[in-house]
């Protein structure tokens, strides 16, 4: 199944106002952290993709990395847009003091797979690019920006990966 597009600057109706403060919320951090990485990946492939973009949520989907250092398979449901033909995925880890394990994989192995689609990914390392995909990122959900007032003060810098088709 093809990778649903996600526009970053298409308009939010109050339904997506919604789910966005519901994510934001404790009992939806709580989600996002312990149940939805378990059953999104499950629902994203029984709708055939639709899932969460029919609840009018943000997009996300199953990305496959290879381990940094088992070189095992890893699975990991993220949030993602595209700019241009590009996906693009936000390595936040809501927030938090340590960068989340897929973006290791990414820099060992960059051949990945979102949705059912091969990438190559490359991290934004130019500070024009990263400053205007942060801008569209903070307009897909509002939580990146809190992530990012978060990690400025302990000197994470949250990073950000340019996802090519391959």
């Amino acid at each position: 199944m093809p990778l649903p597009y996600a526009d970053p600057r298409k308009k939010h109706g109050r339904w997506y106002a919604a789910m966005e403060s519901f994510a934001l919320s404790r009992p939806g951090q709580w989600y996002g952290h312990h149940l939805g990485p378990r059953i999104d990946p499950w629902l994203y492939r029984k709708t055939g993709g639709r899932y969460p973009s029919i609840l009018g949520g943000v997009s996300t989907a199953p990305l496959m990395t290879t381990g940094a250092k088992s070189g095992q398979p890893r699975e990991h449901q993220i949030t993602y847009f595209h700019d241009g033909q590009e996906a693009i995925a936000i390595a936040s880890n809501y927030g938090g003091p340590k960068h989340p394990q897929w973006s290791y994989n990414l820099k060992a192995h960059p051949d990945c797979e979102l949705g059912d689609e091969k990438f190559v990914a490359r991290e934004v390392t130019d500070p024009d690019d990263y400053a205007y995909l942060y801008g569209l990122a903070e307009h897909v959900y509002a939580g990146w920006s809190e992530y990012r007032l978060k990690t400025d003060p302990i000197g994470r810098r949250i990073p950000v990966f340019r996802l090519k088709p391959r």
